[in-house]
């Protein structure tokens, strides 16, 4: 992957300025905070401050050291900043859309855009630069009506994956990469939408053979063995063996639930190893396990990771709404 040197941010200034201007909806005098970390670009976070400056508002970078988990709390003097800012744009290594800080934030007013994983090379990319994101919404909208009218839900896919799920009594939320109003939080460009799971109801198998979150682009399909909506076995390469690894870190049996069912639904997103694009990529399904209270489960975890799989098909109560890249709505 060719990397974007630190200070040449020329190329990436079209895409920056439209996640600040189309995206976050970014006014004069409103304070935006840029979070990045020591494993990103930081190409990707000066390029959202000079976007942001532009319009006019009053903009911080925040650089804290790489957390160690997915979900892990920021700093405290990063959180204390969050508390006061009307946007924020998360570029940071991990996801901090289920930490606590995240919640405090958006419950006083603050619009989070969810960017984790973000490179230089999304912000020059078709997801982004490509998609009228206004257009899309009229699509989201209704697979999300459908989603949540369903009372079962079936994932199947040409490299074994086979999942049964009850979605009764749950309600879809979507990410339209549009910040519109307080409090609200959405991926950037991601467009999806997704939902928890009944806990106990998922069973079957998962062949994730495109992305995981904490690692990347997936070298080895990795067969994931689920019963009573828990993870029994993780089977496969590499990939396979830091995914078992890393829950095993965190000590708990919370982070062995499956948490999340997400259909992409971004037409120009690619797979690329950032999970911010690859789990909005139109033709992709991907599920989660660990944490899912921040959208309608019941299942605190310390972590959250999502796993995508290639050309699924995707059944509501026996009806196809996604099959490979056709939608059926």
């Amino acid at each position: 992957m060719n990397r974007i040197e630190m200070g040449d941010i020329t190329p990436l200034m079209k895409g920056a300025r439209k996640i600040v201007t189309e995206c976050a909806l970014v006014t004069p005098e409103e304070t935006v905070l840029v979070i990045t970390d020591s494993g990103r670009d930081l190409a990707v976070s000066y390029s959202l401050m000079q976007a942001a400056a532009e319009v006019g508002a009053d903009v911080t970078v925040a650089t804290m050291k790489e957390r160690d988990a997915p979900g892990e709390e920021p700093p405290l003097q990063v959180r204390a900043a969050m508390l006061v800012s009307d946007v924020i744009l998360q570029a940071t290594s991990t996801v901090m859309a289920f930490t606590q800080a995240k919640k405090e934030a958006c419950a006083k007013g603050a619009r989070f855009a969810a960017m984790t994983g973000m490179i230089p090379e999304i912000l020059t990319s078709p997801a982004l630069i490509d998609t009228n994101f206004e257009e899309q919404q009229p699509i989201i909208k209704k697979m999300s009506k459908m989603v949540t009218a369903a009372k079962k839900a079936r994932i199947t896919t040409p490299q074994g994956t086979n999942l049964e799920m009850s979605l009764e009594g749950r309600t879809a939320d979507s990410c339209t990469s549009i910040l519109d109003r307080p409090g609200i939080s959405t991926g950037m460009p991601d467009l999806e939408v997704y939902v928890a799971p009944v806990e106990d109801s998922v069973n079957g198998v998962a062949v994730i053979d495109a992305t995981i979150s904490s690692s990347g682009l997936v070298k080895n399909p990795v067969k994931i063995t689920i019963k009573d909506g828990i993870v029994q076995r993780i089977e496969g390469g590499e990939d396979a063996d830091k995914l078992r690894e890393l829950l095993e870190k965190q000590n708990t049996p919370s982070v062995y639930q499956v948490a999340e069912l997400g259909i992409g639904l971004n037409p120009n997103a690619q797979l690329r190893g950032a999970i911010i694009e690859d789990e909005g990529v139109l033709g992709t399904a991907h599920i989660a396990v660990g944490d899912n209270l921040v959208f309608g489960g019941n299942n605190k975890a310390p972590i959250h990771i999502d796993m995508v799989m290639k050309n699924p098909t995707v059944e509501l109560d026996g009806k196809v709404v996604l099959k490979g890249r056709e939608l059926y709505l």
